[in-house]
């Protein structure tokens, strides 16, 4: 019994950090949150058009 308090309460934290954790980055934007934003250069330009004349 005390075995499945535990288990089950290690699940939900886990969820609930989770959670919390999405909430935080996508809070910040898609490059803020991105774990490539140090290294990208194209994805955060809000518009870029391929066939640019």
């Amino acid at each position: 019994m005390i075995a499945n308090i535990v288990i089950g309460g290690v699940i939900f934290g886990y969820a609930g950090w989770m959670l919390v954790r999405h909430i935080k980055k996508s809070s910040k934007g898609k490059c803020a949150s991105c774990s490539l934003a140090d290294h990208c250069q194209d994805a955060c330009v809000p518009y870029k058009q391929e066939n640019d004349i």
